[in-house]
């Protein structure tokens, strides 16, 4: 007897590892097989011996996210131009929606340029942004060359986005306890890590 999986597939994000200047390319597959994806684009100016000009280019660069199930999962691998799934310790890594959505609010605002970094920045106050194009951001307030930045860890690639923000557009959130949203407060952190 042919017993057939009713269980409705949870869709996840994960970072796509691709070829070199073929994310574009893979998102278009992606969206031609119906399959959720975002690749963050930034504006950069471009300088030739006989120009300028303003171009998109891929935040990440060699990395696209999407958001699939165990039904896409696989097919999403044999996709031209795709090499892996981001992945630790051999398991794919998977992104929560909440930091996708951060990603996009700061991709969407003009106002102030976004660095990308892989350098290791110490733990911030816990904010969320009450104010101006980053409303609704939650994420790090840190002190970077004596400025005020709001920072978003993306762990699973590990790195961070930061750009400047006001002290004054930001609310402190309470760091002691577990928070679902962000995981162990930095002091439960170091705990834990004792404890092991």
């Amino acid at each position: 007897m042919l017993v057939m999986n009713r269980e409705k597939p949870n869709y996840t994000w994960y970072a796509l590892y691709t070829k070199p200047n073929r994310e574009k390319g893979i998102v278009s597959n992606l969206q031609e097989n119906n399959i959720e994806c975002y690749l963050p684009l930034t504006r950069t100016l471009k300088q030739w011996s006989d120009r300028k000009k303003w171009i998109e280019e891929p935040l990440f660069r060699g990395y696209v996210f999407a958001k699939v199930s165990y039904v896409e999962f696989f097919n999403v691998l044999n996709m031209n131009g795709v090499v892996y799934y981001v992945s630790f310790g051999g398991k794919p890594q998977t992104i929560p929606d909440y930091q996708i959505e951060n990603i996009k609010t700061f991709v969407k605002q003009r106002e102030n340029e976004i660095v990308l970094t892989r350098e290791n920045i110490g733990r911030g106050d816990m904010a969320e942004v009450l104010y101006g194009p980053l409303k609704g951001v939650h994420g790090e307030v840190v002190q970077i060359c004596g400025q005020s930045r709001i920072l978003i860890r993306i762990q699973s690639m590990g790195c961070s986005l930061y750009t400047n923000i006001s002290k004054d557009e930001v609310r402190l959130l309470q760091t002691i306890g577990f928070n679902k949203r962000f995981g162990y407060s930095p002091t439960e952190q170091y705990i834990k890590k004792v404890e092991k």
